[in-house]
């Protein structure tokens, strides 16, 4: 059984393929239909900014967690 993982505030993900990078969650929240969408900062260049649906960063295939949010 699989179990469902959060995403959270200060967590890390390495986008897997060429160019990736490193980014980290800086805000989560949710739509109008209630979709969870994570608001991530590219570790190497703090400007760099992208939105992805949380289904996205979880997926396998596209990104590999780094480190957890630090307490």
């Amino acid at each position: 059984m699989r179990r469902k993982r959060e995403v959270v505030e200060g967590q890390m993900f390495r986008k897997l393929g060429p160019g990736g990078g490193i980014w980290q969650v800086i805000a989560v929240r949710k739509d109008g239909l209630g979709t969870q969408h994570a608001q991530l900062q590219r570790s190497d260049d703090h400007k760099t900014l992208k939105t992805l649906a949380v289904s996205a960063l979880l997926d396998p295939t596209q990104f590999e967690t780094v480190a957890e949010p630090q307490n």
